[in-house]
C-alpha cells in the first residue's frame, strides 16, 4: 500500500512540470530563427504599427475638429435663435403668430444660452477679453424678459414692441461673442492637433515596443502551451494510475474534507463497509464508519486539531482502531491518516485495513499460548509436588539404611542392602534434578554470589572426579589455569553443579580416553571461559541442539551401558541463564565433544556497603519476661512462638495505649516495641516511657522496624531505645539482639534477619526465611498464619478501591492497612507483595489517587501470584505433617 505522503509528493512533483534550463525559456530563443526570418517579421510588425498610428491620427483630427464645430454651430445657433426670436415677437405684435410662438422662441434662445455657459469648454472662452461682459449682457437680457415671458398674456403683448428692439440690440453682442468663440475654439483645435499628433507618435512607438513585446510573449506562451499540454498529459497518466492504485487496492481509502464529509471511496472501501460509492460521497464519516463510542472522541480530536493543531493520530503511522460495517458490526481496521491541501481546502486521507482476521489469529495464538503456559506451569506444579513427596520418604529411607548394622550380616545380605543403599541415592539424585528443574522454571532458584577461588574448585573437581574417571580407563586432567583465576566473583555452588554434570557426562560417554577440564580468562573476568573436552564418542551434528532439552537421552553405541533421566544438560542450561553466561557444544562423531561454558565473574566495580557487624553465633539467651508490641496479629503471633520457643515469658500489647498500660502494672526485662501502630506509635511509647517514674523507666527497649535508614535509628535513640530488630522476626536474630541489649552498654544499630540481597524485592517468595519459620514454628502455628494471612489479604484487596475513593480519611485508612499487611507479607515472605504494599502506602499517604488507582491492577496480580506460590511452597509441609 503506498502511503499518502508518497502519492502526494509525486503529484506535487508532476504538477511542478520539468524543471527549465537557463537560457533556453526567455528572450535569448530568438538568436536561434534565421536572420531573414527575424527582419521579416520586424518590417511587417513596424509597417502595420504606421498604418495604425495614420489612422490614429486622422481618427483624431476628425473628432477634434467635430468637437470644435459643435461649439462654433452652438455659437452660431444663439444668434438665430435670437433673431428668430426677434421675428416672432415683430410678428406677434401684428398678429400673425400666437404668444406661444413667442415664449417658445424665448426658450430655445434660453436653451442655447444655458448649453454655452454650462458646457467645460466654454469656461476657457469666458477668460477672453471683454467676453464676460457681453456674456453678462446676454444673461441679462435673458433674466429681464423672463418675468414676462412667464406673467400674463396683456402683459407680454403690451411689451413685444419693446422685446423686438431689445433682441435686436442684444443680437450685435451675440454675434461678437460667436465671431470670438470661433476664432478661439479654431487656435484651440489647431493646438490640440499639432499635441495630439505629438502624442500619437509617442504612443505609436510605444506600441511598436509593446507589440514586439506581445510577440515575443506570444511565442514564449507557445512553448509555455506545448509544455502544458506535455505536463497535462503527464498529469492525466498519473491520475489515472493512481485511480487504479486506488480503486484495485485491498485497502479502504477515504478522504475528506476538514468537515468530515467524504470526498473519495475506493472499491476496497465498499466492500469493507458495505456502503456503495453513491451512498458515501458526501456524508459525514463519523455517521458512517465510526463506531458509536468512539464518534465522540473522533469530532473532539478534529475540533481539537483545528483549533490547535495538536494530532494524535494524524500522520502518526500505523494505529489500530475499531470501524463499523453499514449492517452495525464493528471491527478492527489498521489506521493510517494524513492531510494534504486541494483546491477546496484541507482534506484528509484514511488508509484502512480489516484487520480482523488477524486479530482473530492473535487471539487464538494467545489462548494456545495460555494453555501451553499453564500447561507448563500445571506441569511444573506437579514436578515439584512429586519431588518433595517422593524426597521425603527417600531421605527417611536413607536415614534408616544408614541405621542398620551391617557389620551383623553376612556378605550376601551387606551387597543386598549396598544395593538397595545405591539405588536409593540414585533416585534422590533424579529426583533432585526434577526439583532444580521445577525450580528454574518457576524462577525461585536464588544465587548466593561470593568471592571464591575458582583455581581451587576446578582442583577440588578434578580430586572428586578422578577416581571415577579412572575406573572407565580415562585421565582427567586440569589444564594450569590463569592465576587470576584465584579471586573471582559469583555463585560457586551453581557453577560446581554445571561443571560436575559436564565433567560427569565426559567421563560416562568416554573409555580409555582424555578429559580436559580448563579455564580461559583472555577477555578479562567480565568473561570467564571454562572448557571440558573429551575424546569420547562424540554427538551428531542434529542432535546437538536435542541434548540440552529436558529427558532427552542419546542413543549410540555406548547408549547401551549409561543411564540418566535425560535432565543434567537441560539444569545446566538454565543454570548458566541465571549466571548470566551461556552455554554450547562443538562435537564431530567420533572426535570428542568440547562443551564450553561463558560466564561473567568479575567482582562489581561499585564498593560494597559496609556491613553491618553482627556477633558470633550465641547460645540462647536466659529467659527472661519480654512485652511484645505489636499492632499486626500475624507478627505478633510469630514472635510470641518465637520468644516463647526459648524459654521467655511472654506478655503482647496490641497498641501503644495497652503498651503503657502493661508496663505500669508488672516488671519487664525487655520490650520489643513495633514502631508504626495507629494512635499512638512505638517512638511515642518509648518517650512516655522514659519520662516515666515507673517500674520499666529503665527497661530495655528494642525497636522492630521494616525500615532502618541512619536519620531513622537516630530518632530510636533519641527516643530512648536501645537496639532495632528489623522485620521479618528470625529466631537467630531475637537471640542476638536480646543478647545485646541485656549485656550492659549495649550499642543502637540495626540488627537484620539476614543481609538483604539486591533483587530480593523482585523474588515472589523468599523461601529462604520461609525454610527458617518451619524450623522455628509448630507446622500448626504456621498453618495458622498461612491461613489468617490469605484471609486478611483477600479483605484489604477488597477493600482497596473504596478506601482510595473515600477521600482524605479513607487513603488515611488505607496507607494504615497497607503498612500492616506489609509487614504481615513480610513475616510470610512475599518480598514482591511488601514491596508493593510499600509502594500503596506511600501513595495513600500522599493522598496520590492516579497512583493507588494504578497500583489495583498490579496488586490483584501481584497478590494471585504470591498466593499461588506460598501454597505451593506451603502445602507440602502442611501434607507432611
Amino acid at each position: 500500500m503506498q502511503s499518502p505522503a508518497l502519492v502526494l509528493g509525486r503529484q506535487h512533483r508532476v504538477n511542478q512540470g520539468p524543471e527549465r534550463t537557463p537560457g533556453r525559456d526567455g528572450p535569448g530563443w530568438m538568436s536561434s530563427l534565421p536572420n531573414w526570418l527575424t527582419g521579416i517579421v520586424i518590417v511587417m510588425i513596424v509597417v502595420s504599427i504606421a498604418v495604425l498610428v495614420l489612422d490614429l491620427q486622422q481618427q483624431t483630427r476628425r473628432l477634434a475638429s467635430s468637437a470644435a464645430d459643435n461649439m462654433q454651430w452652438t455659437l452660431g445657433q444663439a444668434e438665430v435663435e435670437l433673431m428668430a426670436l426677434e421675428i416672432s415677437a415683430l410678428r406677434a405684435d401684428t398678429g400673425d403668430v400666437s404668444l406661444s410662438d413667442v415664449r417658445l422662441r424665448y426658450d430655445i434662445f434660453y436653451s442655447r444660452v444655458e448649453t454655452l455657459t454650462e458646457s467645460h469648454r466654454f469656461e476657457t472662452l469666458m477668460q477672453i477679453g471683454v467676453m464676460p461682459e457681453r456674456i453678462e449682457e446676454i444673461r441679462t437680457f435673458r433674466s429681464n424678459w423672463l418675468p414676462l415671458i412667464d406673467g400674463p398674456d396683456e402683459a407680454l403683448r403690451a411689451a413685444l414692441p419693446d422685446l423686438a428692439e431689445d433682441a435686436r440690440s442684444v443680437r450685435t453682442t451675440v454675434r461678437d461673442t460667436t465671431l470670438a468663440g470661433v476664432e478661439f475654439f479654431s487656435q484651440q483645435g489647431f493646438e490640440q492637433r499639432d499635441s495630439l499628433s505629438r502624442s500619437m507618435v509617442r504612443v505609436g512607438l510605444l506600441t511598436v515596443a509593446l507589440v514586439i513585446l506581445l510577440a515575443v510573449l506570444a511565442l514564449m506562451l507557445f512553448r509555455l502551451a506545448r509544455k502544458s499540454d506535455a505536463e497535462a498529459r503527464a498529469n492525466r497518466e498519473t491520475r489515472e494510475r493512481i485511480e487504479t492504485i486506488l480503486s484495485t487496492s485491498l485497502d479502504a481509502v477515504v478522504v475528506s474534507d476538514a468537515a468530515g464529509r467524504i470526498l473519495d471511496y475506493n472499491g476496497a472501501a465498499e466492500r469493507i463497509f458495505g456502503y456503495d460509492r453513491n451512498q458515501a460521497l458526501g456524508a459525514d464519516m463519523a455517521d458512517l464508519i465510526v463506531p458509536d463510542h468512539y464518534r465522540a472522541a473522533h469530532r473532539r480530536g478534529m475540533a481539537r486539531f483545528r483549533r490547535d493543531g495538536d494530532a494524535r493520530v494524524i500522520g502518526k503511522g500505523i494505529v489500530r482502531l475499531d470501524a463499523r460495517r453499514s449492517d452495525g458490526t464493528v471491527f478492527p481496521v489498521d489506521l493510517s491518516l494524513a492531510r494534504a491541501q486541494s483546491p477546496a481546502g484541507e482534506i484528509y486521507i484514511a488508509f484502512l485495513r480489516d484487520i480482523s482476521d488477524r486479530v482473530r489469529n492473535e487471539a487464538e495464538l494467545k489462548r494456545a499460548r495460555d494453555r501451553a503456559i499453564a500447561g507448563e506451569k500445571q506441569k511444573a506444579e506437579l514436578l515439584a509436588v512429586m519431588s518433595h513427596e517422593m524426597r521425603t520418604p527417600l531421605n527417611g529411607m536413607l536415614g534408616t539404611l544408614e541405621l542398620v548394622d551391617d557389620q551383623s550380616l553376612d556378605a550376601r545380605h551387606q551387597r543386598y542392602l549396598r544395593i538397595v543403599r545405591d539405588s536409593g541415592r540414585i533416585l534422590l539424585g533424579h529426583v533432585n534434578d526434577v526439583l532444580d528443574i521445577s525450580r528454574l522454571d518457576a524462577g525461585k532458584m536464588t544465587l548466593r554470589k561470593s568471592g571464591f577461588d575458582l583455581v581451587r574448585l576446578l582442583e577440588d573437581i578434578v580430586d572428586n572426579q578422578g577416581q571415577h574417571a579412572s575406573a572407565r580407563g580415562n585421565r582427567l586432567i586440569l589444564v594450569p589455569p590463569n592465576p587470576e583465576l584465584h579471586r573471582v566473583y559469583g555463585d560457586p555452588d551453581r557453577l560446581r553443579q554445571i561443571l560436575l554434570n559436564l565433567v560427569g557426562n565426559a567421563i560416562k560417554f568416554t573409555w580409555n580416553g582424555r578429559i580436559t577440564l580448563e579455564a580461559d580468562c583472555a577477555a578479562g573476568l567480565e568473561s570467564v571461559e571454562l572448557r571440558v573436552t573429551d575424546t569420547g564418542i562424540g554427538i551428531a551434528e542434529e542432535d546437538i541442539d536435542r541434548i540440552f532439552e529436558d529427558f532427552v537421552t542419546i542413543d549410540s553405541t555406548y547408549g547401551r551401558s549409561t543411564s540418566g533421566t535425560g535432565l543434567g544438560l537441560g539444569i545446566s542450561l538454565r543454570l548458566a541463564t541465571v549466571l548470566g553466561g551461556e552455554l554450547g557444544v562443538e562435537s564431530e562423531p567420533g572426535d570428542g565433544s568440547v562443551f564450553w561454558l561463558r560466564v561473567p565473574l568479575a567482582p562489581p566495580e561499585e564498593k560494597p556497603m559496609p556491613e553491618v557487624p553482627s556477633p558470633e553465633p550465641c547460645e540462647r539467651p536466659p529467659a527472661c519476661d519480654v512485652l511484645l508490641v505489636e499492632d499486626n496479629e500475624i507478627n505478633r503471633l510469630v514472635g510470641r512462638d518465637l520468644l516463647e520457643r526459648d524459654g521467655h515469658r511472654v506478655e503482647t500489647a496490641n497498641s501503644g495505649e495497652a503498651a503503657l498500660s502493661a508496663l505500669g502494672t508488672r516488671r519487664f526485662d525487655v520490650v520489643m516495641m513495633d514502631i508504626s501502630m495507629p494512635g499512638m506509635d512505638g517512638i511515642d511509647v518509648a518517650r512516655a516511657l522514659r519520662h516515666s517514674a515507673g517500674i520499666n523507666a529503665a527497661t530495655p527497649v528494642v525497636a522492630t522496624t521494616a525500615h532502618a535508614l541512619p536519620q531513622e535509628v537516630e530518632a530510636f535513640h533519641a527516643a530512648g531505645m536501645q537496639a532495632v530488630l528489623i522485620k521479618p522476626l528470625t529466631l537467630d536474630a531475637i537471640r542476638t539482639v536480646l543478647t545485646e541489649v541485656l549485656a550492659a552498654g549495649a550499642a543502637v544499630r540495626p540488627v537484620a534477619t539476614r543481609p538483604p540481597a539486591p533483587g530480593d524485592q523482585t523474588t515472589v517468595i523468599d523461601e529462604a526465611h520461609l525454610e527458617e519459620m518451619r524450623q522455628d514454628l509448630a507446622p500448626a502455628r504456621l498453618r495458622h498464619l498461612h491461613e489468617r494471612f490469605l484471609f486478611e489479604m483477600t479483605d484489604f484487596q477488597h477493600a482497596m478501591p473504596d478506601l482510595a475513593k473515600a477521600g482524605i480519611t479513607g487513603q488515611a485508612t488505607l496507607a494504615a492497612e497497607a503498612h500492616r499487611m506489609a509487614g504481615s507479607a513480610a513475616m510470610m515472605g512475599a518480598a514482591r507483595l511488601m514491596a508493593l504494599l510499600q509502594e500503596i502506602e506511600q501513595a495513600a499517604k500522599a493522598g496520590n489517587a492516579m497512583e493507588l488507582d494504578a497500583r489495583q491492577a498490579d496488586l490483584a496480580e501481584c497478590w494471585q501470584t504470591t498466593r499461588d506460590a506460598l501454597s505451593a511452597v506451603l502445602r507440602p509441609v502442611e501434607q507432611l505433617h
